[in-house]
């Protein structure tokens, strides 16, 4: 599936790009773009599957890009709009104008791939797209249903929850600090309070026994942050 995102804050663009790319799905294409009018010249000589639309761009804003890309160019393909307004106008005016869902920042990028697969789903993209599961042990993540399950029985977990559960199962053994967490987990470079995520942490281990019970460790490394790695064995 090829995905065309246009962002102007290329921070947030970096970021988007990245969410999409730590899926682990192969056959995900992405074309980010700062300007309406250079993701125009490229759909006039590529196809995109699904677009990704700021709201709010230097050179168009977001109603007058629908405009063109539905009626004008007659573009049938689903659109996903991100804007940082909380205003329920906006939301409704962006749907009316024809996008097809919507996002507010900071995005989470498990909660983006969440609707991006929902979009590709109703588009009938699905065969672009891997929904298989994922098995480490005793636990399976399975990404397209956004659940892990112990011993084939569901945990019930909370978005972030899951978010970060699924971070740390499919980078097993990798590092993280605690600016990689808010980043990837919470979509901010701002700082949170130490417990919030020490918080989040605290839970994971309860809920999916992440003490070693069933082989992995959810370990705390010392002014730094977190890594899920393998139970240690004695001998």
């Amino acid at each position: 599936m090829h995905i065309g995102i246009l962002e102007d804050d290329p921070i947030q663009r970096r970021f988007l790009v990245s969410a999409l790319k730590d899926w682990d799905e192969p056959r995900i294409q992405c074309d980010s773009f700062e300007r309406a009018s250079e993701l125009l010249k490229a759909m006039s000589k590529q196809t995109f599957d699904l677009l990704i639309l700021d709201w709010f761009l230097p050179d168009a804003d977001g109603m007058q890009l629908m405009k063109r890309l539905r009626q004008d160019l007659g573009w049938p393909g689903p659109v996903l709009f991100i804007t940082a307004s909380q205003g329920e106008n906006d939301v409704v005016m962006a749907l009316e104008s024809g996008a097809d869902d919507f996002l507010t920042k900071p995005i989470r990028p498990a909660e983006l791939r969440a609707r991006i697969f929902a979009l590709a789903r109703r588009a009938g993209l699905n065969k672009d797209i891997s929904d298989a599961t994922q098995a480490f042990g005793a636990y399976t993540l399975a990404p397209s249903h956004h659940t892990i399950t112990v011993n084939n029985t569901p945990v019930e977990l909370t978005a972030r929850e899951y978010e970060l559960a699924a971070l740390f199962l499919s980078h097993l053994g990798q590092l993280f600090s605690r600016q990689n967490i808010l980043e990837m987990v919470w979509g901010v470079r701002a700082d949170l309070s130490t417990r919030t995520i020490d918080t989040h942490i605290s839970r994971l281990r309860k809920k999916l026994s992440f003490d070693g019970t069933y082989g992995l460790q959810l370990k705390s490394v010392y002014k730094y942050g977190y890594r899920l790695e393998h139970k240690e064995v004695a001998v």
